[in-house]
């Protein structure tokens, strides 16, 4: 199984567009930076991660866990516009 945050853009008056996704391994201490945010694996278990979200410079946010089949939605503090994020976990063959 791999990690795979859907990053979407939106803006007030315009519709929510998806504008790229990115996959990271299931390895603990994996960071992987979207738009001046690092998403790093801090514990993998079973069905579940737990990631941490902080910014460049070092900063934590916040902690998220993602359970299998349960997709975790992450939308940073914005009045107007911004990126938010959908983070799940995907099977690849």
């Amino acid at each position: 199984m791999k990690l795979k945050i859907i990053d979407y853009f939106w803006s007030v008056g315009h519709r929510t567009k998806r504008v790229g996704s990115h996959r990271m391994p299931l390895v603990e201490g994996e960071t992987r930076k979207v738009h001046y945010l690092l998403f790093k694996i801090d514990s993998v278990e079973t069905d579940k991660v737990i990631v941490s979200v902080s910014r460049e410079d070092g900063t934590l946010i916040k902690t998220l866990t993602v359970e299998k089949g349960n997709p975790n939605w992450y939308h940073p503090m914005s009045m107007d516009a911004g990126h938010e994020y959908v983070l799940k976990l995907t099977k690849y063959f």
